[in-house]
């Protein structure tokens, strides 16, 4: 039996490199999501811990004012960090439709292969079938004949 070939194979591939690489790209942005929120994490307990310190026993006026200072940068790296989580988070979720898009297509060419492998060899078995049918009864006919 020969063996069965899709004449849209080279689509396919094309499609699923598409597919891969897009992959990559939303890996790479939910990546960038990930650090920022732990970095965001970290600014926070930098911020609890200044804040906590700030009034502890021995501490003077200017150790005071240090750490006023101190938090207000932390406040504003908050405020930052932020934002390009925000602007981030709307890359990644831009990043997953571009996915999905691409793997819907790579999906819809592969649906397709795979009912035409089917069909393929279906009718291979069939025609198969037939030809030990026919064999069979050529046998059957010659030991008669």
């Amino acid at each position: 039996m020969k063996r069965f070939q899709f004449r849209l194979e080279k689509l396919l591939e094309v499609r699923a490199f598409h597919e891969r690489r897009a992959e990559l790209v939303l890996a790479e942005k939910a990546g960038r999501c990930a650090l920022l929120e732990s970095r965001l994490k970290e600014v926070a307990e930098s911020r609890h811990r200044a804040s906590r310190e700030m009034f502890a026993q021995g501490r003077g006026l200017e150790d005071y004012r240090a750490a006023g200072l101190y938090i207000m940068r932390l406040d504003r790296e908050r405020d930052r960090l932020l934002e390009d989580l925000a602007r981030a988070e709307l890359e990644r979720e831009e990043a997953r439709k571009d996915y999905v898009q691409k793997r819907m297509a790579r999906e819809s060419i592969d649906k397709l292969k795979e009912r035409r492998q089917r069909e393929y060899y279906r009718l291979a078995e069939r025609e198969e079938i037939k030809t030990l049918d026919d064999l069979a009864s050529c046998r059957v006919a010659r030991a008669r004949g």
